[in-house]
């Protein structure tokens, strides 16, 4: 009975000119459904029909695709209990400038896909992962033309090159782009209107630039590690944007960007710098949880304004720790920018140092409180008293009498100056963490 049903199978795919010239094996499998327990007295027995065609390159897939779709017609004429997949295994297919729309039962097994739309109208473009199966695209460009439909869905595959530019996609209500758990080499978006949905989850992407986009539905990075390069200028975000639990091993250079709805890098590491100094937005942007900006790489390739952009969006959803930690770091790029001309800027550079080495810009209270007993214990020595504990502490209060100065009221002066200046910064760094 199985050779039987396969001599008819191969009588009707060499009916087809594409399809007799591919080599195929046939497997048939009788499978029985896991509720057939429920209906003993009913044989629900099916033969499960895979036509396995190996190791085909097919520089075009529109004629052999309505040929599968007749060859199956002819065979579910045979036996409508027969359910037929075409398995392509390691193949070479290209789909250039042609309408992708796979029937279920058509697989792509770990195949090398080539797509390419340019300079044509399309009506559709569905890559799915119903249909493709770890399978490595090469090359997924959407270029210059127009297309009715997209909708990618693609789990669990590789691409090597994906561009999308300069090409019109039409406002269907069903496009989408998703890709998900998944190696990119590559992505190039440039002068594109994205009215649909585009996301990406658990990727891992070597480079990605985009330039002249605007995004008018959801974006999402979601747990995405960018390697090499990320470059992202002039893009309009007018859906919420959220780049959240990613991970930047290369510098996040947004420049001329425009936040116009909820915006969110939560959870994000930055290993490598950010760059946040051409951005506006109309919402505050939640970077709550965010780490790295505070390592050395990220502070070699970070900005003092964007340390300023973060501790002011955290201080206006109301969190002064980060927004204080983050006032820190665009004091430190402030030093470094003192630093680096100091000779031009002598006062300002002294200034800020003195600020920095006695209470970390009023952020250590424990560094302000030891130069308020060092000014003591100098005071003590200036004065030439005897050092004890009641000497230390006398000399440690602003208010104490002229009396006690008698000997020197130069030291006075010092005294009371320095210890006004320390004392106005202790209270500053012990309150920075409870304020309001």
């Amino acid at each position: 009975m199985g050779e039987n049903l396969k001599n008819k199978l191969i009588e009707i795919i060499q009916r087809q000119p594409n399809c007799s010239k591919l080599n195929f094996d046939i497997n048939i499998v009788d499978q029985v459904p896991q509720n057939a327990h429920q209906f003993p007295t009913i044989d629900s027995t099916f033969k499960k029909i895979d036509i396995v065609c190996s190791d085909v390159k097919l520089d075009s897939f529109m004629e052999i695709n309505n040929e599968i779709k007749e060859t199956i017609k002819e065979i579910e004429k045979l036996n409508c209990a027969h359910l037929v997949h075409f398995i392509f295994k390691k193949c070479y297919v290209k789909f250039w400038n042609e309408s992708i729309n796979l029937d279920w039962n058509i697989k792509f097994n770990e195949c090398n896909i080539n797509v390419l739309v340019q300079d044509e109208s399309i009506d559709e473009i569905y890559l799915l992962t119903t249909n493709f199966i770890n399978c490595s695209f090469e090359n997924l460009s959407l270029l210059s033309g127009e297309v009715n439909t997209v909708q990618i869905d693609l789990f669990y595959v590789s691409i090597d090159l994906f561009q999308i530019a300069i090409i019109k996609i039409l406002d269907n209500g069903t496009n989408k782009i998703k890709i998900k758990n998944s190696k990119i080499t590559k992505i190039m978006i440039q002068s594109t209107i994205f009215k649909y949905d585009f996301a990406i989850h658990n990727t891992n992407i070597n480079a990605i630039i985009a330039n002249d986009v605007d995004f008018e539905a959801l974006f999402e990075f979601n747990e995405v590690t960018f390697q090499d390069e990320f470059d992202f200028n002039e893009i309009t975000y007018k859906g919420f944007t959220l780049f959240d639990k990613c991970i930047f091993n290369t510098k996040a250079n947004f420049e001329y960007i425009i936040f116009e709805k909820f915006t969110s890098f939560r959870g994000s590491t930055f290993n490598k710098g950010l760059n946040l100094d051409y951005t506006s937005g109309d919402k505050e942007i939640n970077f709550f949880g965010i780490c790295g900006l505070e390592g050395k790489k990220s502070k070699e390739h970070t900005s003092r304004e964007t340390y300023r952009i973060i501790k002011n969006n955290f201080e206006k959803n109301g969190n002064k720790i980060e927004a204080n930690k983050y006032h820190a770091l665009e004091l430190d790029q402030k030093r470094r920018e003192l630093e680096k001309n100091k000779w031009q800027n002598k006062l300002d550079y002294i200034v800020f140092k003195i600020h920095d080495l006695s209470s970390e810009h009023s952020t250590n209270w424990f560094l302000a409180l030891f130069w308020i007993f060092l000014v003591s214990f100098l005071t003590n020595i200036g004065l030439s008293n005897e050092l004890s504990i009641n000497c230390l502490f006398k000399y440690i209060n602003i208010l104490s009498s002229v009396d006690d100065f008698k000997k020197s009221y130069v030291v006075m002066v010092l005294n009371k100056v320095l210890l006004g200046y320390l004392y106005y910064q202790f209270v500053t760094a012990t309150r920075k963490d409870t304020r309001k």
